[in-house]
This record gives C-alpha cells, sequence and structure tokens, in this order.
C-alpha cells in the first residue's frame, strides 16, 4: 500500500554549490530518502512551460538568458556540460532507495504577480501569445495560460510526452493546486469537460509510450483541491478521472497548510476499490499566515517563525497525529507531504525559523514518523486544533484564484462565530471534524474553545451536537488582555455528549456585558486533546 507521498519542489537545484552540481544534488535527494519512508518520490520539473529537465520542447529555467540569472540556473548549466540534467540525477539517486520517482508538473505556476520578461520564471510561449493569457475582471494581473486554446494544452501534452519517452520515471504527477487557475473564473465551470478530455489524452499518451518502450503503465497521480466543490469551481472534475480508470494516486490538498477539516470521506468515496490510492496533503504550517492577536501562549513552536499570532503555528506531533487522525479515519489511504523540501534546506527562509534550524528540521521529521503509519497515529496522543487558516488583515493582491480576506486562494472558507445583541438567543454552529469518538467510544481528554474580546460577565450557552453542556461541568478560565481580553472555556471529555465525526459546537449568547473596550465577542478557534489509549 502506498502511505507516504513526498513532494520536492526543485529547492535543492538552487541550493547546490557551484563545482559541486551533481554531488549536492544527490545528497539533497539522500535527505528525506535516508530519513523518511517514502513509498513516492515526486519531483517537480517543469512549472510548466519553464523546464528544469534539458527540455527540447518547453523551455530550459534561465537558458534565454546570457549570464545565469540566478544560482538555479547555473546548476542546471553545469549539469549539461557534465552530459546530465536535473531530472536523470534526481531519477537515478531515488531508485537506489527503491521509491517510486515520479516528474512532477505544474499545471499553472504564477508566484510572481507580474509577466516581467527579466524573470527567468516566465516563460517566451506566455510572453510571445499574450492572447492566451487568463483574462481577469478584478485588475489583478495574471501570469497564467487558458486552456481552453488547444496549442495551449497542446504544448503542455508535448512536454509530458519528452518527460515520459526520454527519462527513466514511474510517471506523471499533474499538481492543479499550484496555482488552480486554468480558464476563467466564470467560465471555469463550463469547461471542466475541456480539462477532463485533456487529463483523458495524457492517460492515452502514457499508455502508448509504455507499449512503444515495452515498459509496465505509467503511474499518473494528481494534486487537486480540497472539496468536489471547489475543484468543480476551477474547472476540475477528479471523480471522473478516477471513474474513468485514468488515475493511479491522488492528493486532495489544501492550498498551503495542514488543515483538519478537509472533507476526506467525499474522496474517499470515489477512490475505494478503483486501484487508485487517496492522499492528503500535510505540510509543516497549520496556522496560515495570520501575525495579529490573539497571540499563543505557551507554545515552543511560535519561535520558529518569528510570528505571535495563528501564522506561528508549525505543527506539533500531536497536532499532526490529529489532523492525520482525521485522514486516515476519513478513509484516506495514506499523507502526500508539502513543502517539506524548502525547509530541509539551509536557504529558504532560514531567518524566519529560529536560532536552531536543525531543532526546527528535526522536529519537522518527528511529527512526519508519527503520521506515517495508521497505528503511530492512533497510539498517540492527537490534538485536533482548529483556527482560521486564511483570515487576513488586508487584501490579497496576488495571482491567486481568489483574492479575500476570509477565503483561501481556492476559495475555502474562513470559520468565525460573531456574537452582536442582534445574535442575543439565537444559535451559532462551530464546526469541527473528529475522527476520534465518531462511533460513541468514551474518550479521555478536554475540549476547549476561547471566546475572543469576550469577559467573563458575557454570558452564553454551549452544546455539542444539539445536547446543551451542563455549566457546572464547564470551567471557564479568563485571559487577561488589554487589547483582546478572552475567555476559555473548558469541558473534560468524559463529561461530553457524544460526538459524531462531524460535530457541531453549538454557542447561544444570552447576555452582552456593557461596557466594552474591545468590541463584540468571536470565536474562531478550538482544540479537542484526546488522550492516548482512548478507545
Amino acid at each position: 500500500m502506498r502511505r507516504l507521498i513526498y513532494n520536492d519542489d526543485s529547492q535543492g537545484v538552487g541550493e547546490a554549490r557551484p563545482g559541486h552540481a551533481i554531488d549536492d544534488l544527490q545528497a539533497w535527494v539522500d535527505k528525506p530518502l535516508s530519513r523518511l519512508a517514502i513509498d513516492t518520490y515526486v519531483w517537480c520539473i517543469a512549472f510548466p512551460d519553464i523546464c528544469m529537465h534539458d527540455t527540447r520542447v518547453g523551455e530550459v529555467y534561465g537558458a534565454r538568458f546570457d549570464a545565469a540569472p540566478d544560482d538555479t540556473a547555473v546548476t542546471i548549466r553545469e549539469l549539461h556540460a557534465a552530459g546530465t540534467d536535473v531530472l536523470h540525477v534526481v531519477a537515478e539517486r531515488t531508485r537506489r532507495h527503491k521509491a517510486e520517482i515520479i516528474a512532477g508538473v505544474r499545471m499553472n505556476d504564477t508566484h510572481g504577480l507580474y509577466a516581467d520578461p527579466a524573470s527567468a520564471q516566465i516563460s517566451r510561449l506566455l510572453l510571445d501569445h499574450p492572447q492566451w493569457v487568463i483574462r481577469r475582471d478584478d485588475g489583478v494581473p495574471e501570469r497564467a495560460l487558458d486552456y481552453s486554446f488547444a496549442e495551449v494544452r497542446a504544448h503542455r501534452l508535448a512536454i509530458l510526452r519528452e518527460l515520459a519517452e526520454g527519462y527513466d520515471i514511474d510517471g506523471i504527477e499533474l499538481d492543479f493546486t499550484r496555482w488552480a487557475k486554468f480558464f476563467r473564473r466564470d467560465e471555469a465551470i463550463l469547461k471542466a469537460p475541456i480539462m477532463t478530455q485533456f487529463v483523458g489524452e495524457v492517460r492515452r499518451m502514457l499508455d502508448e509510450v509504455a507499449r512503444s518502450r515495452g515498459r509496465p503503465r505509467f503511474l499518473l497521480g494528481v494534486q487537486v483541491l480540497e472539496s468536489l466543490y471547489l475543484n468543480l469551481l476551477a474547472g476540475l472534475a477528479p471523480d471522473a478521472w478516477v471513474e474513468q480508470g485514468w488515475i493511479d494516486f491522488l492528493i486532495q490538498c489544501d492550498f498551503n497548510c495542514t488543515n483538519p477539516q478537509l472533507p476526506v470521506a467525499e474522496f474517499a468515496a470515489f477512490c475505494k476499490d478503483t486501484g487508485c490510492t487517496h492522499h492528503v496533503r500535510m505540510g509543516n504550517m497549520m496556522g496560515g499566515s495570520w501575525g495579529g492577536k490573539p497571540h499563543i501562549q505557551g507554545r515552543p513552536t511560535v519561535a520558529y517563525k518569528n510570528n505571535p499570532g495563528y501564522g506561528g503555528m508549525v505543527l506539533t506531533v500531536d497536532e499532526a497525529r490529529g489532523a492525520a487522525a482525521n485522514i486516515y479515519g476519513g478513509g484516506a489511504d495514506g499523507i502526500g507531504l508539502w513543502n517539506i523540501c524548502c525547509n530541509l534546506g539551509a536557504q529558504h527562509k532560514a531567518g524566519a525559523t529560529g536560532p536552531d534550524r536543525q531543532k526546527f528540521q528535526q522536529d519537522m521529521m518527528h511529527w512526519i514518523d508519527a503520521v506515517s503509519r495508521p497505528e503511530a497515529v492512533w497510539a498517540g496522543r492527537r490534538t485536533y486544533h482548529f483556527v482560521p487558516l486564511y483570515k487576513r488583515q488586508v487584501l490579497p493582491v496576488r495571482n491567486y484564484p481568489v483574492n479575500a480576506l476570509m477565503a483561501g486562494p481556492t476559495g475555502w472558507p474562513v470559520q468565525i462565530l460573531r456574537f452582536s445583541r442582534a445574535s442575543i438567543g439565537f444559535r451559532q454552529p462551530f464546526r469541527f471534524r473528529m475522527a476520534d469518538g465518531r462511533g460513541g467510544e468514551q474518550l479521555t481528554g478536554v475540549m476547549r474553545w476561547r471566546l475572543l474580546a469576550a469577559t467573563t460577565a458575557d454570558a452564553f450557552v454551549f452544546d455539542i451536537n444539539g445536547t446543551y453542556l451542563l455549566p457546572s461541568a464547564v470551567r471557564v478560565v479568563p485571559e487577561a488582555d488589554d487589547e483582546l481580553p478572552a475567555v476559555w472555556y473548558e469541558i473534560d471529555l468524559q463529561a461530553c455528549p457524544e460526538f459524531a465525526g462531524d460535530n457541531e459546537l453549538g454557542v447561544i449568547l444570552m447576555t452582552l456585558a456593557e461596557p466594552r473596550t474591545a468590541g463584540e465577542p468571536y470565536l474562531e478557534e478550538l482544540e479537542v486533546i484526546v488522550e492516548a489509549g482512548s478507545a
């Protein structure tokens, strides 16, 4: 059974030392494969028209510039001079570790904002054909090509064919999460059949090349968005691709974080008994990027990100187990690791991981070990921690598909309950997914939630899944802060009514005290800590 898929975004190409390209790239591959129980190693090689391999179809990164524009281009040129390239070195090294080696291709990559000709990330194809660029109505410049055009699809299919024909790889992964833009947003639903046809063409091409090379079936993997609904909004129909038998592994992805709220069972249902293994993305970030209050107290990992807010919440082992419990408990086969490679290097955001980067990296390896097998997840404490992942202080102006204060880049909603005088007497549900307790078993641990901008003079009534909680069972712990006072409410899990997998904490505001110094109360964070040994 394929359990652990590791994604590498080619960070190691830029970190290789001049004159040591082959040795350093091999060492980069060795680092995770020697330490982790990785089944499938995906190396992102095409972005998609700018490529790290020695392409004749796409454009080699940095090749159109006389002087190498950066260290990545220096490494690529050194490898070519030695008669090899990035993917040949990576594939050969991965084979030594007996893992599957997959060539990853981003289906549209728009990390920057403008189509700057001076950027090595911008392809000549895009510069020469502005008529193929996706048009937006929100004023944000775009740098993604529209799959509505047959020429775009043909060019990218040719890049995929080149990879299948020329390299000792086990398959190809289509990464649809970078950046989930393939058509005009308002046209994408109607154009989903175009992308389905394209994925089918990729499958047929891979089968044709496999036959001509006399080799087994090439694997075809996909990274797709959080839910079937959000995929459809982007013009994607992964359930149809799996039903057709085209896909061998699928990774269900939050845009950039570990998200314990993903509808795992929705994907597990259509992947079951199909030959397609289902995985869910996990990365080292779990709190988005919010840096304002509330500040997170008593958390050793906050120092890693130089961020006292949710954005400093890199995963702890217990939180990783909680998220993975929802993944395995929801029926998924395994984990898809995301952006671990960036944190394993010495350069990427090195100043934002605290004074001890080695400790930071070791902690990351520990949580990966804790989720690589289901039995390891259920053997330890599981902390289900829910925070507003994509809450923002200002509107992001980037090439995100969705630019909003209270939604993720692909449209994933931010959950915040707000309590005003108009809401007095009305129940508001905070929804949370939790694999533990869904069978009615008794749990040991604690559930806690925080009412921000609240004081103990405000009165609330709480329920779990419609069963009210006795006030005597709920502990009230005020949190003093001159700007943003808060109140924690805690209850032992043994005093809770039954959980149901998809749960609700119901909250009713009964009394709103005056005067107020921090505005009206709101709730955006909930934590459930299940002790090891719970049934």
